[in-house]
């Protein structure tokens, strides 16, 4: 999924309007697939809807923020910022349960702001790198919250329904401030960079994601989740022209590393919930 982020660079339009445009194709495939599979989309409660929906919204802002992050820097920063999720996500899980953050999820998070100031030493916001960096960050963030408010949700209802709602929020919520949406999807090159983007890069994407979870542990699929800062780097370089500097690979193979630590941290501490409820 790390080739999404080309079409941040590929669509020349503001990343409000490329986000509305594939969350609005999103649930149109999405919604075809219910109807064709004749799946319900009904909640239990209108509690759980709007609740699901009140993510979206977030879903909706991290997507926007990511993608302006790649469109102010390159894809490498953009990727390598938002991968902080994991070790935010591990400071941020206790803290909104009203808990201390575990003192090694402290230290990843520091190691991972370490290796963002590898990226970008000059911390200025005339630096674009930096900006990049700050709304890579921001989209993060975003994203550790959406992932930890969807989690509660998952055990009552299947996940394409909860992207399904969530994709409806987002393009819901952008589509007033899509400016250029409509000259875009009249342009028939960009028409396709949009059906493709929702199509394959969303939809089809997802769906695979989930489906493999049931094959590898978590640990496996967190590990090979991390690998997609360096395809997408790989392919930006490639299709792009945006080549990294030396500085770029040693801060985010700093990041990276705090990402696999976390994701490896997080099973085991689920392998010793699982002893002491046998004990």
């Amino acid at each position: 999924m790390g080739n999404v982020t080309l079409f941040a660079k590929l669509l020349p339009f503001p990343a409000v309007t490329i986000i509305s445009g594939r969350a609005l194709f999103s649930v149109f495939i999405l919604g075809l697939f219910f109807l064709l599979r004749r799946k319900s989309i009904v909640y239990e409660s209108f509690r759980h809807f709007c609740y699901v929906f009140g993510i979206g919204i977030l879903f909706a802002l991290h997507w926007v923020t990511y993608f302006h992050s790649i469109q102010v820097s390159t894809v490498a920063v953009g990727m390598l910022s938002l991968f902080t999720y994991p070790v935010f996500s591990a400071i941020l899980e206790p803290v909104l349960g009203g808990n201390k953050p575990k003192p090694f999820a402290l230290f990843l998070a520091s190691f991972s702001l370490f290796g963002l100031f590898l990226i970008v030493p000059d911390l200025s916001w005339d630096n674009q790198m930096f900006q990049g960096v700050v709304w890579g960050v921001v989209s993060a963030v975003l994203y550790g919250i959406r992932n930890l408010l969807t989690k509660e949700m998952h055990v009552h209802y299947p996940s394409s329904q909860i992207l399904f709602t969530q994709l409806f929020a987002t393009s819901l919520v952008l589509l007033p401030f899509a400016d250029g949406l409509i000259p875009m999807l009249a342009e028939p090159k960009y028409l396709l960079f949009q059906v493709i983007l929702a199509g394959i890069f969303t939809s089809l994407a997802h769906t695979i994601w989930i489906r493999s979870l049931s094959n590898l542990s978590v640990t496996t699929a967190g590990t090979l989740s991390t690998l997609s800062p360096i395809y997408g780097s790989l392919a930006a370089w490639y299709f792009l022209g945006e080549v990294p500097p030396d500085r770029l690979w040693l801060g985010g193979g700093v990041i990276l590393f705090c990402a696999v630590m976390e994701v490896y941290r997080k099973q085991n501490e689920s392998r010793t919930r699982e002893k002491e409820k046998l004990v």
